[in-house]
Parts: structure tokens; sequence; C-alpha cells
């Protein structure tokens, strides 16, 4: 019999989490768009709390406009991801990996409109389609941003507080050993003759 399979090194696995996240979001994000563009295109659904809607948004989130320059919006989802890249490896929480994975999938499901919706590249209207009448209208993609945006400001949070916490109780306990160990008895060198 071989040697056990050796696992993974967690950082790996942060990153398998994190890119397996964004792409079940991405491709979640894409089918539900295609559905809303064939099924919403000349109605909409009321569901009683809210209405499924189909709105072609050339805007910002929240339908806020937005004319800083063509392709903003790509170039956003390329900061998004160097970010991502760079964080992943300062983290071995699978949970924050997860909640990366949730921007960065939800950041690359909006770009694929962009970049591939009318009317065209780099400027593409993004498919949104939950109305809740009381807010703008939205998508996955949105919902996974938001979503995972707020989850890493907890995450983050508490893993500050835990390695604050942690950080305490290393410096308490380096201060009791100090404090409770004897001194060294002197050393005695034997005479030389």
């Amino acid at each position: 019999m071989g040697a056990p399979p050796r696992r993974p090194p967690r950082g790996r696995l942060v990153t398998a989490v994190a890119v397996v996240v964004a792409a079940i979001l991405l491709v979640l994000d894409q089918a539900t768009k295609a559905l809303a563009v064939a099924a919403l295109s000349e109605r909409s659904i009321d569901l009683g709390f809210m209405d499924l809607r189909l709105v072609r948004n050339l805007n910002a989130a929240f339908s806020l406009p937005v004319g800083i320059f063509p392709g903003f919006f790509l170039v956003v989802t390329v900061v998004v991801v160097v970010v991502v890249a760079r964080a992943l490896p300062q983290t071995d929480r699978l949970s924050v990996a997860a909640a990366f994975g949730l921007v960065l999938g939800g950041a690359l499901g909006n770009a694929v409109d962009r970049m591939t919706r009318a009317p065209g590249f780099p400027d593409g209207a993004v498919i949104d389609f939950f109305d809740l009448r009381w807010w703008p209208v939205f998508n996955i993609a949105d919902m996974a941003i938001v979503g995972g945006a707020g989850l890493l400001a907890l995450l983050l949070t508490l893993v500050d507080r835990e390695q604050r916490a942690a950080e305490r109780a290393r410096s308490e306990a380096a201060s009791m050993r100090t404090v409770h160990s004897e001194p060294e008895p002197p050393s005695v060198q034997p005479p030389r003759g």
C-alpha cells in the first residue's frame, strides 16, 4: 500500500472554494438572465411581493447613471479580480473565500453582459429582472456582489477580533511565564589550577 494521499495546502483549497463559488454563480446568473430575456421580453410576472420584469440597464448599479468613459465597468471588474486574487492568499478561512467568490462571480456575471449584450462591447446593457417595487430592479449578480461584500465585512471583522483576542492571550501568557519563572541559580565555575 502506498503512502496516504496528501491533503492539499490550505491556500489551494481557499482558492478552489473562491473559484468554484464564482463559477457556480456566473453560470446561475447567466442562465437566469437568459430565462428572463426569453420569458419576460413582452410581459412581466406579478409574484405578489415582487414582479419579474425585464430591464436592460446601461447604467451603474441600481440604475445610477455613470458616463465616465467607455468600458468603465469592465475596468472595475478587472480591479475586483485583481483585489480578490491578491487577498485570497492572505486568508485560510473557507467562509472568507466563499464571500470573495460571491463578489467575483457577481462582477464577472455583469461583465459578461457588458461584453456580449446590445448595444455592444464594452458598454452592453446588464439584464435586470427582480423588481421589489420599492428598490431598483436587480439580478443574481447584483445580489451576489452586495451579499458577498456584506459577508466579507462581517467575516473580516470577526477574524480581526479573533486575532486580537489571540494576541492578547499570548501576551498575557508570556507575562505570566515571566512573573512566575524562578531565576536560574548563578553558575559556579570550578577553580582552575
